[in-house]
């Protein structure tokens, strides 16, 4: 695979990944329960085979610089960081998430662990969009 095509992957699954996020968010908040499991299982799959591709990715072709500099870089590295920071923890968190809900024992800490992990995961994906947009298709 190629570079692009590589990052095209990783761009698509990790958007889809955050849709699916929102939409299963939504879905439990007006109780269905289903739609909303098979939602949150798919963002999953989805952030779990951005993963697999990004590193794949990182591991060809390494990282991209950032091009900007001043105010910007500024900018980029104050998303960069708590991106990275994040991103490491909403892994163990969302396992932690779908093992609880999958035993279907202990939905109090499901709940209460999902309202950390839900905002956590939104904001790393809304900053991965930016930091792509930031590498990608801003030009400076």
């Amino acid at each position: 695979m190629t570079q692009e095509a590589l990052t095209r992957l990783t761009t698509g699954s990790i958007v889809l990944s955050g849709l699916a996020l929102i939409a299963g968010w939504q879905a439990i908040r007006s109780r269905r329960i289903t739609v909303h499991r098979r939602l949150m299982l798919t963002a999953t799959g989805l952030a779990g085979l951005f993963l697999v591709a990004y590193v794949y990715r990182w591991s060809l072709y390494g990282s991209k610089p950032f091009a900007g500099d001043g105010a910007w870089r500024t900018f980029y590295l104050s998303v960069l960081l708590p991106h990275i920071l994040l991103a490491s923890a909403v892994g163990p968190l969302a396992l932690r998430l779908i093992y609880l809900a999958l035993r279907r024992k202990d939905f109090a800490t499901h709940r209460r662990l999902g309202r950390v992990t839900v905002p956590i995961w939104i904001f790393v994906a809304a900053s991965g969009w930016l930091l792509y947009w930031l590498l990608y298709v801003k030009t400076f």
